[in-house]
Parts: structure tokens; sequence; C-alpha cells
């Protein structure tokens, strides 16, 4: 389900339809709000959403449809455009594009890690997600506002400037941010470098490469990939992340570069 909260819903999309009128509207056109959850003074709506429409497992797709069923505007997020590189942070990507059909990606020097501030702890918290500090923090706030998976690699970390979108082979041992050893499963879509397992693509990112008090320098992604693939291995390892949720159901391609921006 898909806790979203109204005041998140409000930056983008005005309506003086009450919360309990705006859940059964929402429900009418199939959008079927469970039930409306107070916390503090915020509303949260609870919502099933089917496996057709991926587009509404995000604030601002939810926001888009109420949008149209209110027959108001829409205000969508200010997009900034991506620095011209002042910094020699070099990557290159051998894409499998049967595998990752759109690949998406920047690298950013010196960062700082540190604790988020206070109201995007807040917002975390409203939707489920725990507050670990403020890059890990974003991934997590930009995949909830709009929809499409991000993840933040400790570019210090890397044992190679080649990065190998492959498939594994079965057997190989992973080791997951949340130090959870696995092992993969043939077929299952992966990152190397070097030869190293780094990322269990679309479901959850590696520990040899996981940001930490210490990271300056960082690799961001924002990867499309096969639902099947994704949706064939989280079933195998039995293990549902947020990323692999919205992956299987296929995430919006058109929006990987706005989620960078």
């Amino acid at each position: 389900n898909m806790l979203t909260p109204l005041s998140w819903i409000f930056d983008f999309v005005k309506t003086k339809t009450s919360p309990r009128d705006l859940a059964w509207r929402l429900t009418e056109v199939g959008l079927n709000v469970e039930q409306i959850v107070t916390s503090g003074k915020e509303k949260i709506l609870d919502i099933e959403v089917t496996p057709n429409r991926p587009d509404w497992l995000s604030i601002l797709g939810v926001a888009r449809e109420i949008a149209a069923i209110e027959d108001v505007k829409i205000k969508l997020p200010e997009f900034r455009e991506i620095p011209k590189p002042s910094a020699s942070l070099p990557i290159i990507i051998k894409n499998d594009f049967s595998l990752c059909p759109r690949y998406t990606a920047v690298t950013v020097s010196g960062v700082s890690v540190k604790p988020s501030p206070k109201w995007l702890q807040e917002r975390l918290k409203l939707v489920g997600l725990r507050s670990i500090n403020n890059l890990v923090d974003i991934t997590n706030y930009v995949t909830a506002e709009l929809g499409v998976p991000i993840h933040i690699f400790d570019y210090g970390k890397f044992k190679s400037e080649t990065l190998v979108v492959d498939q594994a082979k079965g057997g190989e041992n992973f080791t997951s941010v949340d130090e959870i050893s696995y092992k993969l499963p043939k077929g299952a879509i992966i990152i190397k470098d070097n030869g190293r397992v780094i990322d269990l693509c679309g479901i959850k990112g590696g520990a040899n490469t996981g940001i930490s008090a210490e990271t300056k320098n960082i690799f961001v992604h924002v990867p499309i990939y096969t639902p099947a693939l994704i949706r064939r291995t989280s079933k195998a390892l039995n293990l549902v992340s947020p990323a692999s949720y919205i992956y299987e159901r296929g995430a919006n391609a058109g929006g990987t570069l706005e989620t960078l921006q």
C-alpha cells in the first residue's frame, strides 16, 4: 500500500474537498483508499495501488489523479539543470539494454554525510520510512515523490571505473547495504565492478559500495529495469523492497532525468 500524506499532496494540487470525500472520489476511479490515518495534524491516505498503475506509487502520481478528478491545475516540481562537470570522476557503463532499457547517472564530488533536516525526516516518517542520513534520505524522498527509484554509491569504494550491467550466473555471494547476505539466483540483474557484485539491481544496493560517514564522492544512478526479471528475482529471494515494488510494476522510463535533477 501507498501512504500518501495530504500535506505533501497539497504541494502540487489544491482542493477544498474534505479528506473523506476525496478518498471516496479516488476510490471511485480505481485508486482504492482503504483508510484515512491521522498522525498529529496530518491526514494520510492509505491507498491500495493496482498492479497496472505504477504511476500511483508516488506522491506526484496521486496528485495528478486528484487534479484530474477535481478539474484543477497541478503545480509540478521545479527541476533544475544538472551543472556542467567541475571535477574528474570518470565512469564507464557497459549496459545490456535487454536488462536495463534506460540508464541515467551522474557523479558528484565533495559531499558531506550528516543528518537530514527535520522537515525531511518528518515527511519520510509519514510514508513509513526511517531517516538514515542526508544522502540516503534524499533518495527515499525523491523516490516517494516522483515514483522512480534512485540509488547512491560511494564512488571512492569502486574497484574499477567501468561498471557492468549483467545477469547472475547463480550462487554468487552478495551482502546488501543492510548487512544481509544472499546467494543470488540465476538471472538476477546485477552490476559489477572488476568482477565484484556491487548492486542487486532494482532490489538492494551492496554493502561494499554503500554510503558511510567518510563518503566524499558519490555516483548516483536512476536506471529502468525489465519488470519481469525484477519480479522473478524478488520472488526467488522472497525479498521485496520499495524499489522492487515499483520496478516490477514498471517504473516511468521518461522520468529518470527529472529524478536526477
